[in-house]
């Protein structure tokens, strides 16, 4: 008996990072001659089916790490609150960004109710370059908190 072909029990461990074999850095391993990925396949073998419309998250982040007490069942929607900065991202900060029609910086969320963009802009020439940027990390901080408050879900890992 190969590795991966061991009981789920048996599996639901921490693997090292070495252990992924996918582009997305997580395990993927073949049960039933079809691919899927170890950490899903845990929680249905472990608890029970996924419903849709959720997804299985790493609750450390660590997407090898796929001890039971590590995994969860969330809302996809929820999970995506967990991504990692965009490899895009200019800034540094997760949802700031140099706005160049208005010469500013700017902090812009989704709000988790309306699904409506906010967006907060430092002007520049008002504040000078490193205070309008500041003020705009500060803002989006506290957009975040905010509709944390009411239930948004954001985690420490958001945009890191």
């Amino acid at each position: 008996m190969g590795y991966w072909n061991k009981p789920a029990i048996a599996l639901a461990i921490t693997h090292p990072v070495g252990a992924c074999n996918s582009a997305s850095g997580y395990i993927r391993i073949s049960r039933n001659n079809k691919v899927v990925y170890l950490h899903s396949w845990l929680w249905e073998e472990l608890v029970g089916p996924i419903p849709p419309g959720h997804q299985i998250d790493h609750e450390n982040g660590i997407r090898t790490d796929c001890c039971p007490h590590n995994l969860r069942c969330i809302p996809t929607v929820l999970n995506r609150r967990n991504v990692a900065m965009r490899s895009d991202n200019t800034s540094g900060v997760t949802g700031v960004s140099y706005w160049d029609a208005g010469n500013a910086w700017r902090a812009v969320v989704i709000d988790h109710v309306t699904g409506k963009q906010k967006c907060k802009t430092f002007s520049i020439k008002k504040y000078g370059d490193d205070l309008a940027f500041d003020l705009a990390c500060d803002a989006r901080e506290q957009m975040i908190d905010d509709m944390n408050k009411r239930g948004a879900g954001y985690t420490s890992r958001h945009g890191r």
